[in-house]
């Protein structure tokens, strides 16, 4: 196996993502963490399949190049779990916190992909930048935060309510 400056980077990444989720997320919220994981995975799958089918981004280095064009760790592990940090953070603030939060994760994240895109290969922008970055970013982390809010809503709303007549 060849050790590569993608290969070290993909594996840090994916090393801090798991510590993140083992020590930093609060489990207690369990529920939610599971909904928002897997509303971020499809999210990113149809967003980063798309953006790469039209030809904005390429990743050169990726996992199962031959199954996918996308980066699955960046889509399926790695901003998933930043977008249950980013929730967690932002789990009992309002509006403002909620954008700033917002704002300052996908500017830290915009930070660190921009020089990966330059001296790197584990992403290319085609026709794309390191603004659509991150006001895409943006956008997910947003959205993910507007599903848990409507999904909570949803459980409180339609919940089967206790009975005030025992009997």
């Amino acid at each position: 196996m060849d050790l590569n400056a993608e290969l070290i980077i993909s594996v840090v990444a994916a090393v801090l993502a798991l510590l993140t989720l083992i020590f930093i997320i609060d489990w207690r919220y369990f529920r939610d963490w599971v909904v928002i994981f897997l509303f971020k995975c499809v999210l990113d799958c149809l967003w980063g399949s798309a953006a790469v089918n039209t030809y904005k981004l390429d990743y050169p280095f990726r996992q199962f190049p031959q199954y996918c064009d996308a980066s699955l760790l960046f889509e399926l592990w790695v901003f998933p779990i930043l977008c249950l940090l980013y929730n967690q953070i932002t789990r009992e603030r309002g509006v403002r916190p909620i954008l700033c939060y917002a704002v300052l994760f996908s500017a830290v994240l915009t930070a660190i992909e921009y020089p990966l895109e330059l001296y790197t290969d584990l992403i290319e922008y085609l026709n794309w930048s390191w603004f659509t970055t991150f006001y895409t970013l943006t956008i997910t982390f947003l959205s993910s935060r507007a599903f848990i809010a409507f999904y909570r809503w949803g459980c409180d709303h339609f919940s089967p309510k206790e009975s005030s007549h025992k009997k």
